[in-house]
């Protein structure tokens, strides 16, 4: 492995010191490296890791699991008492959360603080149990060691607020530690340079020019960008444009029905999906993480079946695509209801919410007044390798901002 920098090393000695940290900073910094790093070292210290993220595709990024899927938590719901119960009677999920040493949480941004301080009291209700230990109950986290990965410029979470603002945060004293070195190795430093500007919440002309510039960017034929759009009625339209295409031209078509139990459930017909070969599509379900196969991969439809879809990925595997059971669990209720639906999404165009966690070979983005929310124009941009893989539809100053509560954790953490 090469040198670490300072800032890393600083990361990699407070995991060894049994520290809760967060590791934090813009992209090309050396985050993922960084926690690979401390994965590998933690390991070779025979410490249990829980590798898991806020998202499947992190996960999978990572090779490890959704914070969700790992401690088996379900939709969340219940009271404390209630998803405890529920984890001890999954022995397999109950042995793990005991033997635990280190929690590691990647894509931390999107982690809201209702969430965050559910998992801590969970360890501390599963530590303070299996080890007959009243203190650990007053324990963040139950005494176990977090260490937590992202970048709170980017996303927020879809409810509530972040997880920094929580009680738990600080009760858990997490160190942060800010990477600002620029480590990515490739050629386009200008374009590193400027997704640190732009991530701050700012957008200076130079930096205008550079984006409008982008307008002009072309790709090879056999290159398809991905778009990417802020609101799901451009991300709808731009798929319907591109389905009717393939349809025009002969290609074969088949519609998904989904089916519920009990029948009578409402919003089925949002499940129904009409599938064209040769179409672009992304899968929308968890549905093998050790392979891949997670929330946000893309693929290209090579076969149509009426009970399966069989797709390639982006390096040419080629996977069956089965339909998938929604479970939902009711409070009060015996029997579960479902939802068998193909997991799979017509994917010409993304939102920026779906596109988190990704880096996408070849992006058009619109960054005009559309985007609604801070974060997302950083978000976008970062998804891309180079400002050479970017083709820019519309850009606004005003696109370029961050929230007030992220602009002062990072203010207060720069003087440390």
């Amino acid at each position: 492995m090469s040198l670490l920098n300072n800032k890393q090393q600083f990361a990699v000695d407070q995991t060894i010191n049994g520290e809760n940290i967060l590791i934090t900073g813009p992209a090309g910094t050396g985050k993922s490296y960084t926690i690979k790093y401390i994965i590998e070292l933690l390991k070779e210290n025979n410490k249990n890791i829980g590798l898991t993220a806020t998202t499947g595709t992190a996960a999978f990024i990572i090779g490890g699991q959704t914070v969700h899927s790992f401690m088996g938590l379900g939709l969340c719901d219940g009271t404390l008492a209630d998803i405890f119960i529920n984890i001890k009677k999954n022995t397999i999920i109950y042995k793990r959360l005991v033997e635990l040493d280190v929690l590691i949480i990647d894509e931390v941004s999107m982690l809201d603080s209702v969430l965050f301080e559910k998992i801590s009291d969970i360890f501390s209700y599963v530590k303070s149990y299996s080890l007959n230990d009243q203190e650990l109950l007053n324990k963040p986290f139950g005494g176990m060691q977090i260490i937590l990965i992202g970048d709170f410029c980017q996303l927020a979470p879809v409810n509530g607020f972040y997880c920094f603002l929580s009680k738990t945060w600080k009760q858990a004293n997490i160190k942060v530690v800010l990477l600002d070195e620029l480590v990515r190795q490739n050629d386009d430093i200008l374009f590193q340079k400027i997704l640190q500007i732009i991530r701050k919440g700012k957008c200076t002309d130079n930096i205008l020019k550079v984006l409008n510039a982008l307008k002009d960017t072309q790709f090879g034929n056999e290159i398809i960008p991905t778009k990417l759009y802020p609101k799901n009625i451009n991300v709808d339209k731009i798929n319907e444009i591109e389905i009717n295409k393939l349809k025009e031209t002969g290609n074969k078509t088949y519609i998904y029905k989904a089916e519920a139990f009990p029948d009578n459930l409402k919003t089925i017909s949002n499940y129904d999906i009409e599938l064209v070969e040769n179409s672009q599509v992304i899968i929308t379900r968890n549905i093998d993480i050790s392979i891949g196969i997670v929330n946000g991969m893309r693929g290209v439809v090579k076969e149509l079946h009426p009970n399966h879809v069989i797709i390639t990925d982006i390096e040419g595997t080629v996977h069956i695509i089965s339909y998938y059971k929604d479970i939902i669990e009711k409070k009060g209720k015996s029997t579960k209801s479902y939802i068998l639906h193909m997991p799979l999404k017509v994917s010409y165009a993304l939102s920026i919410h779906k596109s988190q966690g990704m880096t996408i070979d070849a992006l058009e983005i619109d960054l005009g007044e559309n985007i609604f929310t801070c974060g997302q124009a950083y978000t976008a941009l970062s998804r891309a390798k180079s400002l050479q893989s970017i083709k820019i539809i519309d850009v606004s100053k005003q696109s370029f901002k961050t929230n007030l509560y992220v602009k002062e954790f990072y203010n207060n953490i720069r003087t440390d």
